[in-house]
């Protein structure tokens, strides 16, 4: 069996630290405290679209900001962080030390929408984007994940799946075996070939369990490739159009809770997590998920499907359920409007959360390029 057991795969979600690392920005900030100061309305929102339909030149300038952002240095302290190895990674760090607080809580939904958002600008604002946003249609893709344009290893792709290599198959839970995907080595084609990740997914499983602190020499670089083992049997299962629906169709938020994140611990991944476990590790492990570039698209599809569901559910789209801690542990209040997010380390600070329930309002002037059940892909 592979050794990304249960509690350090895509069911890893707890971590550590309960505010994010903060240090000297060097360029601008991303913005996002306020709303846009033009107005938000049909001749300003930004339209987000699927990777897949979007045009070559759309996709190239997306990957061309996101390797834009790794040009910058980091801004966290090297003796603590020295994984951080330049802003990208940054952004990863930040994650890992907030994921006990940013996963299977009040806060998850919200927290990932203004965490994408700060990206968006930081490419925007620092690497000149223009183009739009794009995200990682993952029922559109499940079928043929090998070849889809988004993982086909061409210049206008997220690169693509990793050189064959054969752990055997994954055991992530007591009862629940996953067979090995399509890759499993490293990622050499496209634009993030050769792509290193700094922080390992070999976090140990007990601190899943207890919430306790991680050790530092989780953050300290050790360098290796960037794999991904693409697999369509984990994408076809959980991230089905079936399985959209249902979730779309969710009546309340502890039921689309439900439907995102499957059964901790148990053998249901559920969309979010199916589709972290579709391109394997380390993007199937949540604490360091974040260094695969997969990790923006993958997750603006995550609010992609929230938005749809506020649609759907207008009378109940600024619901929470959850507390403030991942599976309420340790046990936390329940997250209202009222309360105050995490802050996102040295990016933004923390808001309240009835501040970020709407994408056309607040920091946010954007909406989504959608359709309802299958298409033919733009191949």
């Amino acid at each position: 069996m592979a050794r990304f057991a249960v509690l350090v795969t895509l069911l890893a979600i707890f971590a550590t630290v309960l505010g994010g690392p903060t240090g000297t920005f060097h360029g601008h900030r991303p913005g996002g405290g306020g709303p846009p100061p033009w107005g938000c309305n049909s001749k300003t929102m930004q339209i987000r679209k699927d990777f897949n339909k979007a045009t070559p030149q759309e996709r190239k300038e997306y990957t061309d900001a996101i390797n834009c952002v790794m040009t910058f240095p980091s801004n966290l302290d090297q003796k603590q962080y020295s994984g951080a190895i330049n802003r990208y990674f940054d952004y990863a760090t930040i994650h890992i030390n907030l994921t006990q607080v940013i996963h299977l809580d009040g806060f998850f939904l919200v927290w990932h929408r203004m965490f994408v958002h700060l990206f968006e600008q930081d490419m925007r604002q620092n690497c000149g984007f223009r183009g739009p946003m794009l995200y990682w249609n993952w029922p559109a893709t499940a079928a043929d994940i090998d070849t889809t344009p988004i993982f086909n290893g061409d210049e206008y792709s997220m690169s693509g799946n990793g050189e064959y290599f054969n752990p055997g198959p994954y055991q992530v839970g007591p009862n629940f075996t996953v067979p090995h995907g399509s890759g499993g080595g490293c990622v050499t084609t496209g634009p993030f070939a050769n792509h290193i990740i700094t922080m390992q997914p070999s976090i140990d499983p007990l601190f899943l369990l207890t919430g306790e602190p991680l050790p530092q020499t989780v953050f300290q670089r050790n360098e290796s490739c960037m794999t991904r083992d693409l697999n369509s049997w984990v994408a076809t299962k959980f991230d089905n159009w079936t399985r959209v629906e249902d979730a779309l169709n969710c009546p309340d938020q502890a039921c689309l809770a439900s439907e995102l994140n499957g059964a901790f611990g148990g053998n249901d991944f559920g969309l979010h997590g199916g589709a972290h476990f579709s391109v394997g590790p380390p993007e199937s492990n949540i604490f360091v998920s974040v260094q695969d570039p997969i990790w923006w698209p993958l997750h603006t599809m995550l609010d992609n499907l929230y938005v749809q569901w506020q649609k759907r559910h207008p009378d109940i789209q600024d619901q929470i359920w959850g507390t403030e801690t991942a599976n309420n542990v340790p046990p936390s209040a329940n997250v209202t409007l009222e309360t105050w997010t995490p802050d996102w380390g040295y990016f933004a600070p923390s808001m309240q959360m009835k501040d970020l329930m709407s994408t056309t309002a607040g920091p946010f002037c954007y909406d989504y390029e959608w359709e309802d059940g299958p298409y033919t892909e733009k191949k």
